[in-house]
């Protein structure tokens, strides 16, 4: 993947300044998934009309199976869902991302694992196969691996990846892996499985932001149209998670199945425990992120401290115009 990040270099260069300047108001951004869940804040800010209130014209493109930023970097969208990770190792390989805020405040990555196959506790992974979706999703897990000084090597003193089924949970049932790739508010149940937390090993790393190309930033403008975004979907996201059989049933689409439903109302329910309340990053916890990347030695997701690669002037911007949009709201119609 670092491959093909470094071709798209040069055509980012090119159409940073031209992105957010050439569309006044308008917003292309690239979602990520692959469930609907990890999509349902932006959607519900859209048919809410909360991106029309901010003045803005947004069109959502859906996840696609290549990283979200692909999209970004060929000029096709001006904004990007992405786990920081996969973001920092693309920014390291010359791609100027700029992380301008955080949508989800706790990471959800887990490892759910089989006690048949002698896992019970991160300290049993050694000698065993992983699943990862792989697509950027290996970056927080070799992090993680790295912080248990687990080589992903396929020997018996480290541990093998590969690739996981869209259905996870029949490679476990099938015994094809030790433990797959799991989200916490999506876990996988069964007799006799147990769920890993990176964080028991100080390995958490963020997930979900958005990001622009740094060129972007500098167009007229650009600020508070990012700015009214940002603003737009956190109050979608708290809106989709405070009503999860509404939004579940509008991310489903006409006459959804009920069983459909449940699940994903289910989803949105165990995410609002994930969500920032802001859209505001936290320092302390994008320093252990990249601690995190950082650690492992010749097996560092990250070989340097990324420079430059945040900025706060969106999030600050955007709690500074909230109060005033919250006053508005409360006003009784006309």
């Amino acid at each position: 993947m670092r491959r093909m990040v470094k071709s798209l270099i040069p055509a980012a260069l090119l159409l940073a300044l031209a992105t957010l300047a050439a569309r006044a108001g308008e917003l292309a951004v690239q979602l990520r998934g692959p469930g609907l869940a990890e999509s349902a804040g932006f959607v519900l800010a859209q048919a809410r009309g909360y991106y029309a209130q901010e003045g803005l014209a947004v069109t959502l493109h859906p996840a696609q199976p290549a990283p979200p930023f692909e999209s970004l970097a060929r000029g096709e969208t001006d904004l990007a869902v992405a786990w920081m990770p996969t973001a920092l190792v693309a920014r390291e390989n010359g791609l100027p991302l700029v992380h301008i805020a955080q949508i989800l405040a706790r990471p959800a990555l887990r490892l759910t694992c089989r006690r048949d196959a002698g896992v019970a506790q991160a300290a049993d992974l050694r000698g065993k196969t992983i699943a990862s979706w792989f697509g950027g999703a290996e970056y927080p897990l070799q992090a993680w691996l790295n912080r248990l000084d687990l080589p992903a090597d396929d020997s018996l003193s480290g541990v093998a990846l590969l690739a996981q089924w869209a259905a996870g949970a029949e490679m476990l049932r099938h015994k094809q892996a030790a433990c797959i790739s799991t989200l916490s508010h999506d876990p996988v149940a069964g007799h006799g499985l147990v769920e890993l937390d990176p964080q028991d090993q100080g390995a958490a790393v963020l997930e979900d932001g958005l990001y622009v190309l740094s060129g972007a930033l500098a167009a007229p403008g650009a600020e508070t149209r990012l700015a009214g975004f940002l603003r737009a979907s956190m109050k979608g996201w708290h809106e989709a998670v405070a009503h999860p059989e509404e939004t579940a049933r509008l991310i489903l689409g006409p006459d959804p199945d009920q069983d459909a439903v449940q699940r994903q109302a289910a989803l949105l329910r165990r995410m609002a425990g994930l969500l920032s309340q802001s859209g505001a990053l936290d320092p302390d916890d994008y320093h252990r992120t990249v601690q995190a990347l950082r650690a492992g030695g010749d097996r560092a997701v990250l070989r340097r401290d990324p420079q430059r690669a945040t900025t706060s002037a969106i999030s600050d911007r955007a709690a500074v115009a909230a109060p005033a949009a919250a006053a508005a709201d409360a006003l009784p119609p006309r």
